[in-house]
């Protein structure tokens, strides 16, 4: 089950429970509009298991969005499965080859963020768990993703 969690900027997603997206689109309007009111640019870090990959959800100013996985945290198999998975879906590896980045140009909706997001969380037989999210702009300042 997807709920909030008491910290602010904080929130659980659950990968298998199907209001995972619904959730995930709330999360990723609340930050977009944190962008819009505080001028602030805002990311979303969703947790992994140990050894897995972990995603950052940047919401630009100007409303594009880039989705970013780092591979420092992963074996060199799993590494070379999450970075070809990803290729697979269009992310660009990063130029030190230690991530992919997806940028997503303005318009794109939340709900398309969100669908591409839980795809990338679970490639190359990552578990389909709870993962934590927790949003914060430019200045460190939590951000509040309850809906």
């Amino acid at each position: 089950m997807c709920e909030a969690l008491p910290m602010a900027g904080s929130l659980t997603l659950d990968l298998a429970d199907l209001d995972a997206v619904g959730l995930l689109s709330e999360a990723i309007v609340s930050a977009r509009a944190h962008v819009l009111l505080a001028e602030q640019e805002t990311a979303i870090g969703i947790d992994a298991p140990d050894g897995w990959h972990r995603l950052v959800i940047n919401a630009k100013s100007g409303g594009s969005s880039v989705l970013v996985v780092r591979f420092t945290d992963l074996s060199v198999s799993r590494t070379r499965n999450v970075a070809t998975a990803l290729h697979r879906r269009g992310w660009q590896p990063d130029e030190d080859h230690g991530g992919a980045t997806l940028r997503q140009p303005p318009g794109t909706t939340a709900t398309d963020v969100a669908f591409e997001v839980l795809a990338a969380l679970g490639v190359a037989g990552a578990p389909q768990d709870a993962r934590r999210l927790r949003a914060t702009d430019a200045t460190g300042a939590e951000v509040d993703l309850r809906v």
